[in-house]
């Protein structure tokens, strides 16, 4: 529990977050399919076999009765009226300009493809014309501060502006970017609020957060997307006085003995949910909780609909626990009280992906694959329909696509 008031940049590139772990499901644990469409654990797992092909051949769909699952060929085909909005989403981009190389745990990695699927995808949602793009952090990778400087620029700033470059394709609407350990590895928040156009702001504390809210209208449909800063308490981007750093810090030595050891992104040795007790994640204060609680309030008086954007993913089973906001708990029980108003959790972080529903609110909460881990010629990103009873995910790529009912909705 962050009880009090909380936590700037250090280069923790010993153990990435988003290098281990499944996909963990509802039924169990399966593995993400190959890139190039073979089967590992379950049939709905599967790519055309058609590169050039985009949208996976199967979906599940997640609603009902919370204990049942199906399956139907395609939204696509199964859509009978256009959806209420759309917009398009990607994760973890991770962009650096040096060749393929591996995760901690042996992924592989490709840094250069990577900015080529941004710019695929950026022009599939104008083409598209989405109505909103969805950046879920992590635009660029650590290893850019690696690069061998020969001007005075931030190789992280010029890397990021790459990016930037090639988002700009998408010019019918606003892209919204939420932030992650990676971008702190290479930017202060200052450096970041500029280029990436997020709304930074002091606390009473004097130190800068990045949450916020964004309404999607269109047609009187009302829906409000909610960035949560899951790097609020956090070592990251926080200088060594900051009273969030602190905090942050006490909560790694008291739950992860590695960090005392110099060892702030190892989990090793450290069991269950406590493994998300590492540096590259960070977590929510008190006052951020605080306005969560007034935004949703103000939603459900609105008559809107919100989905909730973070970083770091907030349910424990959706993806590996390593990757896990610190004090998810806290932020779950708050969503619990407005889910007649919380569609679903959006994040990224944890690369592979992952999806569970939580079975006392009906809240979905779903982590999205990276772009990053997928080879050329896959481009990895999704672009999300809202209907009125559902929001359809139709995934390019590594991207699982996936209907996700409402009927947990009042």
């Amino acid at each position: 529990s962050f009880a009090r008031l909380p936590a700037g940049i250090l280069y923790l590139l010993t153990f990435a977050a988003d290098t281990e772990g499944f996909t963990m499901r509802s039924n169990g644990i399966v593995r993400r399919s190959s890139s190039l469409g073979e089967i590992q654990g379950e049939s709905y797992y599967h790519t055309d076999t058609n590169a050039n092909a985009p949208w996976r051949q199967k979906v599940r769909v997640r609603g009902g009765p919370l204990s049942a699952i199906g399956e139907t060929t395609s939204p696509l085909a199964e859509t009978a009226s256009p959806p209420k909005l759309s917009f398009g989403v990607i994760a973890d981009i991770q962009y650096a300009p040096i060749d393929d190389g591996e995760s901690y745990g042996g992924v592989p990695r490709y840094y250069r493809h990577a900015l080529s699927a941004a710019r695929h995808a950026a022009e599939h949602f104008q083409e598209e014309k989405v109505d909103l793009v969805i950046n879920l952090g992590d635009i660029i990778d650590g290893k850019c501060q690696e690069i061998e400087q020969t001007t005075e620029t931030n190789p992280g700033i010029d890397a990021i502006r790459d990016v930037m470059e090639a988002l700009s394709v998408y010019k019918h609407g606003e892209i919204l970017h939420t932030y992650g350990n990676h971008e702190l590895y290479n930017v202060n928040r200052n450096e970041l609020g500029e280029v990436l156009s997020i709304p930074f702001f002091s606390e009473p504390c004097g130190e800068q957060v990045g949450y916020r809210s964004h309404l999607l209208e269109k047609d009187g449909t009302r829906l409000r997307f909610v960035v949560l800063d899951t790097y609020d308490i956090a070592v990251g981007g926080r200088c060594e006085t900051s009273s969030k750093r602190k905090l942050a810090e006490e909560l790694l030595s008291k739950n992860n003995p590695n960090f005392a050891l110099g060892n702030e992104n190892s989990p090793e040795g450290v069991e269950g949910l406590r493994r998300r007790y590492v540096a590259f994640n960070g977590g929510v204060g008190e006052i951020q909780m605080q306005w969560l609680r007034d935004t949703l309030e103000a939603s459900k008086e609105s008559d809107e609909k919100v989905i909730i954007l973070s970083h770091q993913p907030l349910f424990p089973d959706s993806s590996n626990v390593v990757c896990l906001a610190w004090n998810y708990d806290e932020i779950l029980d708050l969503l619990k009280e407005h889910n007649d108003t919380v569609i679903a959790s959006f994040s990224g972080h944890a690369h592979r992906g992952g999806y569970k529903r939580c079975e006392e609110s009906g809240i979905h909460y779903r982590v999205f694959e990276a772009a990053l881990e997928s080879p050329d010629p896959i481009k990895t990103y999704a672009l999300v329909d809202l209907h009125d009873d559902r929001i359809e995910v139709r995934g390019s790529g590594d991207c699982e696509s996936a209907v996700y009912l409402m009927d947990h909705m009042k």
